[in-house]
């Protein structure tokens, strides 16, 4: 993202003044504000805006650096929202709840509905590691979820984003923007009641779909209330070993994620039809490095283990995986670990890895 020897900014934003840069754009010379948290040796940097991007800018794009003498203050709901409906379809409209902006073309009651869903999923996600004696923080920036009406709006929009994987999925989570974007999962084509949407989510199999915008909404919950940080570089197996551990909604339940530790039976099941060709070394490959996760051929296995492994070690040693997160966290902005620092910061919180890798495949098998 950024080339040249990295210098580590303050990350108190209690102490932040706003930086102004001047840079070259695709519309020409133009000037971004917001706080600097890494700034290269060759003149890159690495800027957190006040609606929460995070804007790379390359040593040949920036001209000018400057400071002034206000404080850094993230954006309101409403100017968050200002800000994201001049970059889309102009018939979105605005619905707001304690802690999400919800921008949508779809119908107010399927809005209304995702927002219902998200403050659940809030309310289970913040106490469950509040129970666990993790320091929940409250969001800096609006929580922002953008639903298109039809799927088809939502390729189309985001293809240059997510590229042609866009086929392949109902929703995604952007790091560098902070915003979860998906679109009405009933197929109405955002003419959805809210009795249709209560006869929709009864139906056989559609918790798994709906799955998608809670897992999504797992990413940006964690990076935005201390779980994990955007700009450090947390495992893939960790990021997607959280969604995964939260995406399976109790959408009986009008008083939060009760369900928060229930067994993911989807993933459990993928993992025991991957035990019999399972390689001995499976577990160190998914600790060491993200490439079992870009290959379509072993992500869906990658995926399931790093459930599984999520699962295990939050069960039975949930204090060292609260103390190996906080290690995750407090590494330096944009830079990346090798394969053996990985395995060493995995080893130092939860022991060797051959004694882990026995404990954790019994206690796998052990389930029902």
């Amino acid at each position: 993202m950024l080339g040249g020897i990295l210098v580590t900014l303050a990350l108190s934003s209690s102490v932040w003044a706003i930086d102004v840069v001047k840079f070259r754009g695709d519309n020409g010379i133009t000037e971004a504000t917001g706080k600097i948290l890494v700034q290269a040796a060759d003149g890159g940097v690495l800027l957190l805006t006040p609606v929460g991007v995070l804007l790379p800018l390359g040593s040949s794009e920036v001209i000018e650096i400057t400071q002034n003498d206000l404080p850094f203050q993230a954006a309101t709901p409403k100017e968050a929202a200002t800000y994201w409906l001049q970059r889309l379809p102009k018939n979105f409209e605005v619905y707001t709840t304690a802690h999400y902006v919800v921008l949508h073309n779809a119908s107010r009651d399927y809005a209304r509905w995702c927002g219902s869903l998200l403050e659940r999923l809030y309310n289970g996600f913040t106490a469950y590691f509040s129970h666990k004696g993790l320091t929940i923080e409250r969001p800096a920036f609006p929580l922002v979820i953008v639903v298109f009406a039809t799927r088809q709006q939502y390729i189309e929009h985001c293809r240059e984003e997510v590229g042609d994987a866009i086929e392949r999925i109902q929703g995604h989570y952007n790091l560098e923007t902070n915003v979860v974007t998906t679109y009405d999962l009933t197929g109405s084509n955002g003419t959805a009641t809210a009795a249709q949407i209560a006869r929709y989510i009864m139906q056989p199999g559609v918790q798994q779909t709906i799955t998608t915008l809670v897992h999504e909404a797992s990413h940006q919950l964690a990076n935005n209330s201390g779980v994990t940080c955007r700009w450090t570089d947390t495992p893939q197996w960790v990021s997607e070993g959280l969604a995964m551990f939260f995406e399976t909604p109790d959408l009986r339940s009008s008083r939060g994620w009760s369900t928060v530790g229930a067994l993911n039976y989807e993933r459990l099941q993928r993992f025991r039809a991957y035990l019999p060709q399972r390689p001995s070394d499976s577990l160190a490959t998914l600790i060491r490095d993200n490439s079992r996760f870009q290959n379509l051929s072993t992500a869906m296995d990658a995926y399931a283990e790093a459930w599984a492994l999520t699962y295990f070690l939050l069960q039975q040693n949930g204090q060292a995986f609260i103390t190996y997160l906080a290690r995750l966290r407090e590494k330096s902005p944009l830079v990346y670990d090798s394969p053996e620092e990985r395995v060493e910061d995995f080893s130092q919180a939860f022991g060797d890895l051959r004694q882990v890798e026995s404990e954790f495949l019994r206690y796998i098998l052990r389930l029902r």
